[in-house]
């Protein structure tokens, strides 16, 4: 539409038409057509070259390679909806992502996705005062590196280097296979900053970031996981980094419009409410079976988290590795908050808004403020997730605010609005972000996270050889299960 010239300028007029035509347009997305609703129900049956499981970005992506291709598909999803763990939703008037949000600048293909599909990639607010709160200690500071005394900071800084060279040494491909894998897969995390470490304030450095990162603590996994995690994301500080790490931005308007998008150009390809139940196998092709009917395809791509795997019944069954790491990947006790204010004032206190926290049970939170509104976004991980979750749904939520106003003053006591998604909870995911192997796992069954069973093969973020975990993961992995099926296609 053009614009009349003698029409007066009205920001905040386009604003609000701006963001009513957004949650339209997802909306129409989100809700199935008439003709989607009628194929629903009923016995389905067809035959596809390959049948994706799950419709969150890694099997998008990979069906949506395998289209290009000239191949055809079909995407079968448990849920009503796209995205798996992403998922942007109302939070009061406004719209914010529940699920996974943060694109870091090394993350070239998410990056690359959101170009194509003409999405602003806005950096995260962080030009003020940042929190560490361990224990009963606050310390504030401007930057990337804290307010610690010098005996603090050069025992953080001497494990931070030797997390790295660790990192650096696993790799980010295959960490089962250093000739010391066993060894480190034998050791808890918080064993070993235990043993290189001197100050109590790195030992809960620890805590707070695989808190934060993986959704559970250090005691709970191997250093050979913690240093293959930390390889994906190149060292410590861009796993961990606001600005110029991994948190460094977000997609405006909510990283589910990326699946929303995919799942668009697919069409009817795109099947919803459709667990799958049995997965048959043979020489000949796969036959899938959900609680609508039947599906034919030559292969098949697994895009779900490996431990949602053993809710779905194979024949013949997995056996081996497969089956051994199924049966032993729990994924992190994750889950996300988001709160909304009428204005944005912990930015008038001089704060940035992110934090990380020991006392819990908010372990993390950042400026999560966007076109939409004023808001802050939190993350309850590892076992203050556990206690968290017991409590009733009031008291987790006054929980949570009031470790916003201890951070930020009795203003956060007076959202707009707050919303909870807890991923421990959801029935198609058991948790988030990803999964968080214990001790002996990843060295004895670590290389069947990829490797194919036959005519089965295996995507979603956990398969990625670089930044697994994270939405950039996601689609890698599923390009990557595109390719390997085209070459195989194609033979």
């Amino acid at each position: 539409m053009t614009k009349r010239n003698d029409a007066p300028s009205n920001p905040d007029r386009r604003k609000l038409i701006t963001s009513a035509a957004a949650v339209l347009s997802v909306a129409a997305l989100q809700t199935p057509t008439a003709e989607a609703k009628s194929k629903s129900g009923g016995t389905q049956t067809g035959s596809v070259d390959v049948i994706v499981v799950g419709a969150g970005l890694s099997g998008l992506t990979s069906a949506r390679e395998l289209v290009k291709k000239g191949k055809s598909v079909v995407v079968l999803e448990a849920r009503d909806r796209v995205g798996g763990r992403t998922w942007t939703t109302a939070v009061g008037a406004r719209r914010y992502d529940l699920g996974g949000q943060f694109v870091g600048p090394t993350q070239d293909r998410i990056r690359a996705m959101a170009k194509e599909f003409g999405l602003e990639i806005k950096p995260v607010f962080s030009d003020a005062k940042h929190i560490w709160e361990l224990g009963d200690e606050r310390v504030e500071f401007e930057g990337s590196v804290p307010a610690l005394s010098l005996l603090q900071k050069l025992d953080l800084g001497h494990i931070i280097n030797k997390m790295n060279a660790l990192a650096k040494r696993v790799g980010p491909t295959t960490p089962w296979a250093v000739s010391d894998a066993a060894e480190l897969d034998a050791i808890t995390l918080a064993q070993w900053v235990k043993e290189n470490s001197y100050k109590k304030s790195s030992r809960d450095f620890a805590k707070v970031m695989t808190r934060a990162v993986l959704g559970v603590d250090p005691d709970e996994i191997s250093v050979l996981l913690w240093s293959y995690y930390v390889a994906q994301g190149d060292n410590i500080e861009m796993l961990i980094g606001g600005r110029g790490g991994a948190q460094d931005s977000v997609i405006e308007g909510g990283s589910q419009q990326l699946s929303l998008r995919m799942a668009k150009d697919l069409g009817a390809a795109v099947k919803l409410s459709q667990p799958v139940r049995r997965v048959m196998h043979d020489a000949a092709g796969v036959t899938v079976e959900t609680d609508h009917g039947n599906w034919r395809g030559r292969y098949v791509v697994m895009a779900i988290p490996p431990a949602m795997n053993t809710a779905i019944t194979f024949t013949p069954s997995l056996t081996g590795d497969r089956r051994d790491l199924e049966t032993r990947a729990p994924m992190g006790r994750y889950a996300k908050v988001v709160i909304t204010y009428e204005k944005p004032f912990w930015r008038e206190l001089g704060y940035a808004g992110d934090v990380g926290s020991l006392r819990g049970p908010v372990v993390a939170s950042y400026d999560d403020s966007s076109n939409e509104g004023p808001a802050l976004l939190g993350f309850v991980g590892g076992d203050d997730e556990r206690l968290w979750r017991k409590l009733s749904a009031p008291a987790r939520k006054a929980a949570v605010l009031e470790c916003f106003a201890r951070w930020f003053g009795s203003e956060a006591l007076k959202p707009l609005a707050y919303e909870e998604k807890d991923w421990t909870v959801d029935e198609w995911t058991f948790g988030g972000p990803t999964i968080a192997l214990p001790p002996g796992v990843l060295s004895r069954y670590g290389a069947a996270l990829r490797q194919p069973i036959g005519r089965i093969h295996w995507a979603g973020t956990e398969a990625a050889q670089r930044w697994t975990g994270y939405m950039d993961g996601a689609i890698r992995a599923g390009e990557q299960a595109a390719a390997d099926l085209l070459t195989r296609l194609t033979k």
